[in-house]
């Protein structure tokens, strides 16, 4: 069997049946292609089946027969990356006796899952209908100001499948104050350094989809994004030099369809700063990287994104909500200042964008969207968390963040047993909001550590990457 048969067994983004681990087993003692990935994608799927089990999360990561997680108390929304009418074409279904069905693959950002999403969209069926309608209008009308939102209802296949289920209360909202929460550039949990970006994450994060408007065939991909100067342009990929959050910068070569090459010629120049927006296509020998998007980008992008990256890293490193103090925060700008300023030393404009620059600057502009200082200390609130947090008043908001930080910390697998008092001597939530709070606190324990199970942090006898740009930030 070739590897995209074997995908195609195995990731049933466009069905419902999965594989079995025996017959896939099987399977592979008969080929060599691809057979590491499929090999890693079978213990991967053990382990996460696992972890979702664990009583840490007392039962509240709990997938149906199909696989979905089960009874999800929270909303999800989307910023769709393909805004196209109709990625993808006809697929036959077997439950149907092999009758075709108009099938569409979405790929979205989506902030309260902290990843890249497939949105599976049945164009003539009544479950998809509705969603359908909210991306017709989103992308009928170029609309960049609104985000697809889904209720509790939608099925959510943990790490990054969705699909609209029969949830009739999908819509289209307004972005939220920050924007650069639906903005693939500034996403923490999505960006790479020159070391990264070729590292490999878990191959469950891999999902079936579309990788042109113009092509109806899909592809077993992952999102990711970095930044860095394009050094050459050459016939079918580019060359761009990128900074490391440790160590020297290094060149790196990413295949570019040439349709999309032509449409982004005018705008490229060699020498120039960019974000890339990158696809780690899955393939039967080695993994490929391609260019899918392209974005202008400065000197300050190097120092922001490497301080966000660094927020979000500690965060999952340390298993905690609590990251950096003020001052150690602005030690981190310090360094990161100094490393863009010599990865930019050729450039005179790129050095003077960078004057009077300040790490509060910094701070706001590129972490804020996902973190919040309390006291002196800075925390990490997730996109989840912070929705939900949004119904209670200032001090109470504050005392549930440090209350999750401290169970986190000291790996408590309760959070509130009692209700705190606020300044009023009064109680801060009754005990019906005491049971849901807790409940988020096991959705925000298990977000940590399925995003560490996913980007390899801790996972490993020998350190991933990104073990040791963890252990490298916790010294300084």
């Amino acid at each position: 069997m070739s590897f995209n048969e074997i995908a195609n067994l195995l990731v049933k983004d466009l069905v419902k049946e999965e594989i079995s681990f025996e017959k896939l087993e099987k399977i592979l003692e008969d080929i060599d292609q691809g057979h590491s990935f499929f090999k890693h994608w079978i213990k991967d799927r053990q382990n996460f089946q696992k972890l979702k089990a664990n009583s840490d999360f007392h039962g509240h990561i709990t997938d149906s027969n199909w696989g979905w997680l089960e009874n999800h108390t929270f909303p999800i929304t989307l910023e769709i990356l393909n805004k196209v009418l109709t990625p993808g074409g006809e697929v036959a279904i077997r439950s149907f006796g092999g009758e075709k069905r108009d099938l569409l693959v979405y790929h979205a950002i989506c902030p309260e899952l902290e990843n890249f999403v497939s949105l599976i969209v049945w164009v003539d069926t009544k479950s998809s209908m509705n969603a359908w309608m909210q991306i017709s209008d989103l992308v009928a009308k170029k609309d960049d100001q609104r985000v697809l939102q889904f209720s509790h209802k939608c099925g959510i296949l943990l790490p990054n499948r969705i699909h609209p289920s029969h949830d009739q209360e999908s819509t289209l909202v307004s972005k939220e104050f920050y924007k650069s929460l639906y903005d693939w550039r500034f996403t923490p949990y999505l960006f790479d350094d020159a070391k990264t970006i070729v590292s490999h994450n878990s191959p469950l994060n891999f999902r079936r989809i579309v990788l042109n408007e113009w092509d109806e065939n899909t592809s077993l991909a992952e999102i990711r994004t970095t930044i860095g100067r394009l050094i050459q342009i050459k016939k079918n990929s580019i060359e761009v030099l990128i900074p490391s959050l440790v160590g020297k910068p290094l060149n790196r070569i990413f295949l570019i369809d040439e349709k999309l090459k032509e449409k982004l010629k005018e705008k490229l120049q060699e020498n120039s700063l960019y974000y890339f927006q990158i696809f780690k296509v899955a393939g039967s020998e080695n993994m490929e990287t391609h260019v899918r998007n392209i974005s202008d980008a400065s000197s300050v992008d190097i120092v922001g994104m490497f301080l966000a990256y660094s927020t979000y890293l500690l965060h999952l490193g340390n298993k905690r909500l609590k990251v950096l103090t003020a001052g150690k925060f602005e030690k981190l700008f310090k360094l990161f200042y100094n490393q863009s300023a010599r990865f930019c030393e050729r450039n005179n404009s790129e050095l003077d964008a960078m004057n009077h620059l300040d790490w509060k600057t910094i701070q706001f502009g590129f972490t804020d969207s996902f973190t919040k200082w309390i006291g002196t200390d800075l925390y990490v609130v997730p996109a989840l968390l912070r929705r939900f947090l949004s119904k209670f008043e200032s001090e109470t908001e504050d005392t549930i963040i440090q209350k999750f930080d401290e169970s986190l910390s000291s790996e408590n697998h309760a959070c509130f047993t009692d209700i705190p008092y606020n300044s009023q001597d009064n109680r801060m939530f009754s005990r019906l909001e005491k049971g849901k709070i807790n409940k988020m606190y096991d959705y925000i324990n298990f977000l940590i550590n399925e995003k560490r199970f996913i980007l390899k942090i801790g996972q490993n006898f020998r350190p991933h990457q990104r073990d040791e740009h963890f252990f490298w930030l916790q010294k300084q």
